[in-house]
């Protein structure tokens, strides 16, 4: 994933973090999702027309294509959903497919690419979109709000922080291990988050 890309990314998740948690109108992230979604896939079409099948360096271009369109289409069908008013259901179940995806991406990253640090994302942002597929398929407000913190907590731990680091050059010295701590810290405020609005009372979940 390019470091604009990776940048975006972070923006469109704090947005979309926010929607969870009812502090930011959906129609009002609508023409974010779209313009992120679109420079996502524009950039993801640009990368593999420029690779010749036959390259070496074809399956790394491929994957790393692959990973930009998982984005790009998922904000791609949220703004477009908010727009025209769909339940969100089909997009939670597209996010079952994006966080296998994802899954892969890590497992390519950790064996193919030799990128620990991106593996450690991709398997941070296969948590995230569980969570969506958890927030989107259900009536219960718990799981939504909790998505909501994990978006807005990867939006800054995966996305925004790992794209100035790569822009400046001193992501590869990054420490696997402090990525991977911060990572299990995420998933336990999520976990946290979910236990707190489950056993909140109704009048506190607004």
């Amino acid at each position: 994933m390019s470091d604009l890309a990776l940048l975006f990314v972070g923006a469109v998740l704090l947005v979309n973090g926010l929607v969870f948690l009812e502090r930011v109108d959906g129609k009002a992230a609508i023409p974010v999702n779209l313009l992120t979604g679109g420079l996502l896939l524009f950039t993801a079409l640009l990368q593999i027309l420029e690779v010749d099948a036959t390259s070496p360096d074809y399956a790394a271009t491929a994957f790393g294509a692959a990973g930009l369109s998982v984005f790009g289409f998922t904000y791609l069908t949220v703004g477009g959903n908010s727009l025209f008013g769909g339940s969100g259901t089909a997009l939670g179940w597209f996010c079952v497919w994006a966080a296998g995806i994802s899954a892969v991406l890590a497992v390519v990253n950790f064996t193919f690419t030799g990128n620990v640090n991106m593996a450690l994302l991709w398997s941070a942002w296969s948590v995230l979109f569980t969570a969506f597929f958890l927030a989107l398929t259900s009536s219960a407000v718990y799981l939504t709000k909790a998505a909501g913190v994990l978006a807005i907590l990867q939006s800054v731990s995966t996305a925004t922080i790992p794209a100035l680091l790569r822009i400046s050059g001193v992501w590869a010295s990054t420490s696997t291990l402090l990525i991977a701590l911060v990572q299990i810290a995420v998933v336990a405020a999520y976990v946290g988050a979910a236990i707190y609005w489950r056993k909140a009372p109704a009048a506190t979940m607004a």
